[in-house]
């Protein structure tokens, strides 16, 4: 059964509210389906949990501000701001594209804009995909010099 625009919506609040701004991954990927795709492969809820533990390692004060939300048909998407202090490592190493992978903490705040596509199916999160700006943030994080 289809969910209404609104309550999607607010499914993707809840996620931000009650997973991502309380680092609490296994809450966080509580909203994703079993059979859960993120960035177009299937990954289950296991997978995004394993995805939010690496986020909430590395920026152990992890906070997302969503600027925009979208909804239509079964789809939401959201501009958002990500800010976050460089305190750990991460335990995938495709995470943040693996720009991060063996890299010391730099202890830096970053500030980087995300735009986040989500679809819902009965009343889950079954897709996910991302844009970020991960050239800002390695640049924030001093990790690269501007040509």
């Amino acid at each position: 059964m289809a969910m209404s625009l609104d309550a999607n919506k607010q499914l993707i609040q809840r996620l931000i509210d009650e997973g991502h701004n309380r680092q609490n991954a296994a809450a966080a990927a509580a909203f994703y389906s079993e059979d859960a795709s993120n960035h177009l492969r299937t990954v289950g809820r296991a997978g995004m949990q394993a995805v939010f533990e690496t986020l909430y390692a590395v920026f152990p004060d992890f906070h997302y501000t969503i600027e925009q939300m979208t909804a239509e048909a079964d789809r939401v998407t959201c501009k958002m701001t990500m800010t976050g202090t460089h305190r750990g490592q991460p335990k995938l190493p495709d995470a943040f594209s693996g720009m991060l992978t063996g890299v010391a903490p730099t202890g830096k705040a970053v500030k980087v804009l995300q735009f986040h596509s989500f679809r819902i199916r009965d009343g889950l999160i079954s897709e996910h995909a991302a844009v970020r700006d991960d050239m800002g943030m390695v640049l924030q994080l001093g990790l690269v010099q501007r040509p």
